[in-house]
């Protein structure tokens, strides 16, 4: 059967909407779109409606009244449930998502038909579908965050599943498992729009960068504390500098072959690398990834990222061994900044051991 997933979540700090900026469609294609807007109720309102209907099943209403009183409920539960979202909101901008697909379900008894709309309950497994689509939420909230010097954080605002019949009418499946920091923002622009737009490519082209969007969006949650937040921000870094070290380890050494006696110095290397394999320290890796992501670094900037890296690395070692820290001053920030650093130089690097032909994927770095 035929479903829509729609979602929604409030961009924190990093970009901002004017109050009559018409919807930025970022991506879309037959099955799938994000866009940024200030007002998702019309392409929420049939979310909305559904969650209405549930809030008042457990108030008791829907088969109590005559089918006008309930109209009239159910319309003053729809106004309710956009007033709480924009309260949410605040004024941020919004990131909606969008899919369709098709879907086993099991439209049954008990269901009542209204004028509008089938209600049934139970008649799919939600978080199938919320599963189904994560990694293309993921890729987007990095290539969203990552517009912004400071990389945006995500609140979630509203969400479900609906099902379509053949003859188009939407099917409500009722499940009763329903359930601030300072930030600084800037207008995007439709420039900003159009590097979103081919981030999410770009990101999406990137096969081993999954676990670093997943631990993203982990950090990048409203919800989340400062040190969950921070957890997972260092967890994305060590990963992203532990998988670009494996594909550019070999450009990092290449200057030591490109000379004379080539295969003598290629073999005295390999060498090297069968001893030193599993014995490179971390810093070791976040060193020749920083040479090879960041060819014209000037001395300085390397010396800062490499400070930066060692000083978050040793605050992520002394909370693992229990050493008192204080929360409120975990550096979640500067965490993100350099991940958004190094995810961006990564996404715009071709891989040339794997693919000397590569092209840079065009995402620009900043």
């Amino acid at each position: 059967m035929r479903y829509t997933y729609t979602a929604a979540w409030a961009v924190v700090g990093g970009i901002t909407l004017r109050d009559d900026s018409l919807p930025i469609e970022l991506v879309s294609s037959e099955s799938a779109q994000f866009t940024l807007t200030r007002d998702p109720d019309d392409v929420l309102a049939r979310v909305d409606e559904a969650s209405a209907v549930g809030r008042l099943m457990l108030k008791g209403i829907v088969g109590q009244q005559a089918a006008a009183d309930f109209q009239t409920a159910l319309a003053l539960e729809v106004e309710e449930i956009k007033g709480e979202r924009r309260k949410k909101a605040g004024g941020q901008a919004i990131l909606l998502f969008q899919a369709q697909g098709e879907i086993d379900a099991s439209v049954r008894e008990p269901l009542r038909e209204h004028e509008k709309f089938i209600l049934t309950f139970d008649a799919i497994e939600k978080n199938l579908v919320r599963q189904r689509h994560q990694a293309d939420v993921e890729a987007m909230k990095v290539a969203v965050a990552f517009e912004s010097e400071v990389p945006s954080r995500f609140a979630y605002l509203d969400g479900g599943t609906y099902l379509l019949n053949d003859a188009g009418k939407p099917i409500y499946s009722i499940s009763f498992s329903m359930s601030g920091e300072g930030s600084v923002s800037t207008p995007l622009s439709n420039e900003a729009a159009g590097r979103i737009s081919a981030r999410y490519l770009a990101l999406n082209q990137e096969n081993d960068l999954d676990s670093v969007e997943r631990l993203f969006s982990q950090m990048a949650d409203h919800k989340t504390d400062r040190l969950r937040s921070f957890l997972s921000g260092w967890a994305a870094l060590e990963i992203l500098i532990a998988k670009s070290f494996k594909s550019y380890e070999q450009v990092f050494l290449s200057p030591f072959t490109n000379s004379h006696q080539p295969t003598l110095r290629e073999r005295f290397l390999t060498r090297i690398k069968g001893v030193m394999k599993d014995k490179y320290r971390l810093t070791d890796k976040f060193i020749a990834v920083t040479a090879v992501l960041f060819p014209s670094i000037e001395d300085a900037e390397a010396q800062k990222n490499y400070s930066d890296f060692c000083r978050l690395k040793e605050l992520r070692d002394a909370i693992f061994h229990g050493e008192p820290f204080s929360e409120k001053e975990l550096p979640v920030h500067e965490m993100a900044t350099l991940l958004r650093k190094y995810v961006l130089a990564r996404i715009a690097t071709p891989n040339r051991v794997l693919n000397s032909d590569t092209p840079t994927s065009g995402a620009p770095v900043r």
